[in-house]
């Protein structure tokens, strides 16, 4: 009688859903690994979205109050208008539903726009051979660096009452110049953020077979630009604009 499994052979496994959540913190090769053979990324993405609408009801009181500031602060807004924008903001305690109830449908749209930025990068202009998909689960469990994030942003910010929470290089400048280019480009070099261009990195090595070094060099070079650009546009708009 023949049979299909064949002692002594040890078994293949898969890393499961939640194991790869926890394991892209310690073991993140392993995770890109299994999503080169089958990308996934809706539990991780729930996850996310979660992390934005508690992220958004937490510190909503906060932006807003850091927002009227700037408004109030801000030269280029005649006084009547001033008054008139605030006394509206004011009435509003909580997050708009709409905002709310857009949160996943917007948190996907910023996945799917980078993702194809990165997935056109890899296939197109470093010649490299791999499918939408895994590039998008790539962004999407590195993404993941958001839970530990909120873990540690979101208490000082409610400790401190103000949603300019740092854990940036911009902790060693003043807040006096929170407005000026310098601060704002350093505030991108956050550890979070450079936590996750080393998983994204990480992860597009194995998706293309790339060297680590020429991914890490493509993200960070990307990523710089973006931090150059939003930096900018930031002024542009009188520190109004949050990014």
């Amino acid at each position: 009688m023949e049979t299909s499994l064949i002692p002594g052979l040890p078994e293949e496994k898969s890393v499961g859903g939640f194991s790869k959540i926890l394991n892209i913190f310690f073991e993140p090769r392993k995770v890109f690994e299994s999503l080169k053979t089958k990308p996934t990324w809706l539990v991780p993405f729930i996850i996310l979205v979660l992390i934005s609408v508690v992220s958004m009801y937490l510190t909503y009181p906060f932006i807003m109050a850091d927002t009227i500031e700037k408004i109030r602060t801000n030269e280029k807004i005649p006084d009547e208008q001033k008054e008139m924008i605030v006394s509206r903001m004011e009435e509003n305690t909580q997050p708009p539903w709409w905002q709310v109830t857009l949160a996943p449908v917007g948190v996907l749209i910023y996945f799917l726009i980078v993702s194809g930025i990165l997935f056109f990068v890899g296939n197109v202009l470093l010649g490299g051979d791999s499918s939408f998909r895994k590039v998008f689960s790539v962004y999407i469990y590195s993404s993941l660096v958001a839970i530990p994030a909120a873990i540690i942003k979101i208490p000082l910010a409610v400790a401190k009452k103000t949603a300019e929470v740092q854990t940036s290089l911009a902790l060693f400048l003043s807040p006096d110049i929170k407005e000026a280019f310098i601060y704002r480009f350093f505030a991108h070099f956050d550890i979070f953020n450079i936590w996750m261009i080393i998983l994204v990195s990480l992860g597009l090595a194995v998706m293309y077979n790339f060297t680590v070094k020429k991914s890490f060099t493509t993200v960070f070079a990307l990523w710089l630009l973006w931090a150059i650009v939003s930096s900018s546009l930031a002024g542009l708009f009188g520190g109004l604009m949050r990014f």
